[in-house]
C-alpha cells in the first residue's frame, strides 16, 4: 500500500469535514493501532460506519502492521471491504484529533500504558469511545477512566468496553442455565468458590494462521498491563454478565480476599522470535536475569460479590502444546447440578459445557433452555450430561468484534439505550484488577 505520510493535515481535516456533511454516516478514527484488535473491528464492513477512516498514530512498524491488514481485508477475494484511511503520523497525533461536534467514534487497542489518557482526551473532545480491553491497568488510570464515564454521561456520549465473550454461544447457553432455579438451583456458597475461572494463553501463536508478531511493550507490564490486570477484565465480566444479569454492581458491591501474581520467563532468543527485535529493549534491560526477562503475567484473584465467592486464574505459557491453544476452563457451583465449562485434550481442546447430573428431570429441562439455540442439543454422557455445540453453530472469535461494534452503534445511533449496569459494572471490573495488582504487589 502506497502511503502518503506528507499530506498536509489542513487538506485531512478538510477531506474529514466534507466527508461529514455529505456522508451522514458515523466516521471511524483509529487512534495508535498498536493491537491486533484494532484492524479485527473492520474485518468486515460495519452498517452505518462512513468508508472513511481517520487513523492517528506514531509512526512505527505497529501502524504498518494495522495498515497491511486492513489492506488485507481490501483486496481479499470473499467478501472484501474497502475502507479508505485518512492517516495522520507524528509524535504530537493525539493532540490532532479534532473537536468533534457529530459525535463520531474512536475506537482503541494498543499499549494500554496511555490507553486511560486516549479514553479521557477522546470523550472530552465529544467522541463516543469503543476501547479494547483493559482500559485502566493501575490506579491512576482507574481514576481517570471514573472520570471518563461523568464527561460521557454529561456529553451523552457512549463509552463502552469491548466484551467479545458475551457472544460466545456457549457462554449464552451457560447463562440461561445458571438463571434458571429448576436445573441449577442456587449458587452454592459453602464449599469454595461459587465461580472459578481459568484462563491460558500463550506469548507465541498463530492467528489466522500466521505467527503473531508481539510488539515490544507487550512484555512490558508497565505498559501491557499484569496477567490479573488484563484477561481477567473478560472474566470477571462474565461473572457480572452471567451471574448477575442486569443487575448494576458498585464497588461497595465487592470485596478483594486476595491476589497473587508470578512471572513467565522469557528468553532473549524467545523475545527475539516473538517481536523481531535483536535484543530486549532498554525498558526490559533493567530487569534481565541471566538472558531472560520475568513478566508478570500469571496470577490470581478472589473476590467476592455480594457476598458470593469467586475465584479467577490467568496463566501465560509461551507456546501452546501440538494441537492446542488458549484455553478457557470454569466451574459454576449450583444447589442442584454444577455446571462445567471444559477446553482441554478430554474435548480435544474445543470448548465444552457438561452438567454432573444425569437425570430425566434435569435433561428434559435443559432441553426446554435449548429450545431458542438451533443445532444444539443434550446428550447423555457417564454420569453427566454434555451439551453438543456443533461447530457450525459457533461464531469464530475474530467475528465477534463486529458484534460487539453493532451492538456498540445501536446505542451510538440512538435505536438502543444503554444499561445503566453497563457504566457501573464497567467501573467496578476495573476497580478489582488494579487493586488486586496493588495487593499481589505487597
Amino acid at each position: 500500500m502506497a502511503l502518503n505520510y506528507k499530506k498536509s493535515i489542513g487538506l485531512f481535516l478538510l477531506l474529514s469535514s466534507i466527508m461529514s456533511c455529505k456522508d451522514k454516516d458515523v466516521t471511524l478514527n483509529v487512534i495508535d493501532p498498536g493491537h491486533f484488535h484494532a484492524s479485527l473491528l473492520q474485518k468486515s464492513s460495519l452498517e452505518g460506519v462512513s468508508y472513511m477512516v481517520n487513523v492517528y498514530a506514531p509512526q512505527g512498524e505497529e501502524l504498518e502492521q494495522y495498515l497491511k491488514a486492513i489492506e488485507g481485508y481490501n483486496t481479499r477475494e470473499d467478501n472484501p471491504t474497502s475502507w479508505q484511511e485518512q492517516i495522520y503520523v507524528g509524535d504530537d497525533f493525539l493532540s490532532h484529533l479534532p473537536k468533534d461536534s457529530g459525535h463520531d467514534v474512536v475506537m482503541l487497542a494498543g499499549n494500554n500504558r496511555r490507553k486511560s489518557e486516549y479514553i479521557l482526551s477522546s470523550v472530552e473532545k465529544c467522541y463516543n469511545v469503543l476501547s479494547d480491553k483493559p482500559m485502566a491497568i493501575d490506579q491512576d488510570g482507574w481514576e481517570k477512566l471514573k472520570t471518563s464515564y461523568d464527561v460521557a454521561e454529561e456529553k451523552e456520549l457512549i463509552l463502552y468496553d469491548l466484551m467479545t465473550e458475551r457472544y460466545d454461544i456457549l457462554n449464552n447457553i451457560v447463562r440461561d442455565i445458571v438463571n434458571n432455579e429448576s436445573v441449577f438451583g442456587k449458587f452454592e456458597y459453602q464449599n469454595g468458590p461459587s465461580v472459578s475461572m481459568k484462563s491460558v494463553h500463550h506469548f507465541y501463536k498463530e492467528v489466522g494462521g500466521n505467527a503473531l508478531k508481539r510488539p515490544e511493550w507487550y512484555y512490558d507490564v508497565t505498559q501491557q498491563g499484569e496477567g490479573i490486570a488484563d484477561v481477567t477484565t473478560h472474566l470477571i465480566d462474565l461473572v457480572f454478565w452471567q451471574c448477575f444479569p442486569e443487575q448494576s454492581i458498585e464497588t461497595n458491591n465487592v470485596s478483594i480476599e486476595k491476589a497473587s501474581h508470578y512471572p513467565t520467563w522469557i528468553s532473549r532468543n524467545q523475545y527475539a522470535l516473538s517481536t523481531g527485535a535483536d535484543d530486549f529493549s532498554p525498558y526490559l534491560k533493567q530487569i534481565e536475569e541471566n538472558g531472560s526477562i520475568p513478566v508478570m503475567a500469571n496470577g490470581s484473584i478472589d473476590f467476592k460479590v455480594f457476598d458470593m465467592p469467586v475465584r479467577m486464574e490467568v496463566k501465560w505459557n509461551w507456546t501452546p502444546e501440538s494441537g492446542s491453544g488458549d484455553t478457557f476452563e470454569a466451574v459454576y457451583n449450583g444447589t442442584k447440578v454444577d455446571v462445567v465449562v471444559r477446553q482441554d485434550a478430554s474435548t480435544d481442546f474445543v470448548k465444552s459445557i457438561f452438567l454432573t447430573d444425569d437425570s430425566l428431570p434435569t435433561y428434559n429441562a435443559l432441553k426446554d433452555i435449548l429450545k431458542k439455540y438451533p443445532g444444539v442439543r443434550a446428550e447423555y454422557k457417564k454420569k453427566e450430561i454434555e451439551i453438543i455445540v456443533p461447530l457450525e453453530c459457533r461464531v469464530s472469535h475474530e467475528d465477534h468484534f463486529n458484534m460487539v461494534a453493532s451492538q456498540f452503534l445501536k446505542y451510538v445511533r440512538g435505536e438502543e439505550k444503554m444499561p445503566l449496569w453497563e457504566k457501573s459494572n464497567t467501573l467496578t471490573k476495573y476497580y478489582i484488577t488494579t487493586k488486586s495488582v496493588e495487593m499481589a504487589s505487597l
